[in-house]
């Protein structure tokens, strides 16, 4: 259950551009991954899981539901960063070699207090 004093944390997906630098989530806090730009992407977690399903999550702008990934961090994920990949389909430009791109992110998942607002 996701916990409804921390304001939920959202990674955009844009085309373009690194992800934002590891953000600090809480248990119980609410981790939207969301499309922006972009038509679709898989979210895969390289070393464990902060939410209860490891992944890989995949987001398609084939429906506004498909286009975000919504997870909470479980109440007993460990304090550390946990990284993932986001792997991007291949743009116009890019199809002539044929890959995809793939970024590096992660969440810092940490058990001090949150802070107030």
């Amino acid at each position: 259950m996701a916990n409804k004093s921390l304001k939920p944390v959202v990674i955009l997906i844009q085309p373009s551009g690194p992800l934002p630098a590891d953000p600090r989530v809480h248990l119980g806090q609410e981790v939207t991954f969301r499309l922006d730009g972009v038509s679709s992407a898989e979210v895969r977690f390289t070393d464990g899981s902060c939410f209860s399903q490891p992944g890989p999550f995949f987001l398609s702008n084939a429906s506004p539901l498909a286009a975000n990934s919504e997870h909470t961090v479980t109440l007993t994920a460990a304090p550390r960063n946990y990284p993932y990949d986001l792997v991007l389909p291949p743009t116009a430009v890019s199809r002539l070699g044929g890959n995809a791109e793939t970024k590096k992110g992660g969440l810092d998942v940490t058990t001090d207090p949150p802070e107030e607002t």
